[in-house]
């Protein structure tokens, strides 16, 4: 597999340099897309020593997960590469897990040519979800994917204007709408933080709430806003999704009241089509 890897760093400490160290061997070349606010100049030093076949790509500031992204498609196309790896900073294989994965990745792209992504399962997953745990999902998280260079970029690489969240299942759905497929390999697990949930009950039942910043809930509002007006199948599911984050945030987040304001900015600016970086 013609393979080459794309993790975009984003304020990174030291535990991004071994994270790097469980997948640079077993790819031909590891583009470290770096998206941080003040780049770490001691921890680019150490993240290109890992091996020699990785190289810090600066992004002088934070131009979003989806520039980084498309960063990545584009240097692996330029250098040849079939295909592409996608990492967050945090992510990491153990043991031969990456070694037997993109075995059955292989598998999954020469079996059907319309197969544009095939993600792993990754330790964050809930067993129980029906849209994210099956074989052939609707969408796929970037991390632990491997992507079909020239069909992402033919497809218009990820939306740049979304910056961060939803940047994932937007592309997934604008692939599928142009026919292409997703794929999923279930019998191995990529270890991926998700963060420190806050876990509640509310009338008996227990929930657990993201504690996401102002900030991210602005843009997860905005960018569910758009996608449910582009892809009118998310609609449900997307409704059902920000009603309980906006009920979950009040039972037990702090800052709430912050939260909410923010929240309501991000659908409103969707719906007026404000969209990049949000200057707070």
């Amino acid at each position: 597999m013609k393979l080459a890897c794309c993790v975009v760093l984003y304020n990174p400490d030291a535990k991004a340099v071994e994270n790097i160290k469980t997948y640079a061997p077993y790819v031909g070349e590891v583009f470290a897309v770096d998206n941080s606010d003040e780049p770490d100049e001691d921890l680019i030093r150490m993240i290109e020593a890992v091996g020699d076949n990785v190289r810090v790509i600066p992004m002088n500031g934070n131009k979003g997960i989806a520039a980084g992204l498309n960063v990545g498609l584009r240097e692996a196309s330029l250098v040849g590469y079939k295909y592409l790896l996608t990492m967050d900073d945090d992510s990491y294989f153990t043991g031969t897990t990456l070694q037997d994965y993109l075995v059955e990745a292989q598998k999954l792209f020469e079996k059907d040519p319309k197969v544009i992504q095939v993600g792993i399962h990754n330790s964050g997953d809930k067993d129980d979800d029906k849209v994210v745990n099956r074989e052939d999902p609707e969408w796929l998280i970037t991390s632990g994917s491997v992507m079909d260079v020239e069909s992402s970029i033919a497809v218009g690489g990820f939306l740049e204007k979304l910056f961060i969240d939803e940047v994932d299942r937007e592309f997934c759905y604008r692939a599928a709408s142009k026919g292409y497929l997703m794929r999923r390999v279930l019998k191995y697990t990529m270890q991926h933080n998700l963060g420190t949930p806050i876990r509640g009950k509310f009338l008996g039942r227990s929930y657990e709430a993201m504690g996401h910043s102002k900030v991210r809930k602005y843009y997860i509002f905005r960018n569910c806003t758009y996608v449910m007006k582009e892809y009118p199948q998310t609609r449900k599911p997307y409704r059902y999704f920000l009603f309980t984050q906006f009920v979950k945030t009040i039972l037990a987040e702090d800052d709430k009241w912050n939260k909410i304001r923010f929240m309501i900015r991000g659908r409103a600016d969707a719906r007026r089509g404000k969209f990049g970086k949000l200057e707070v």
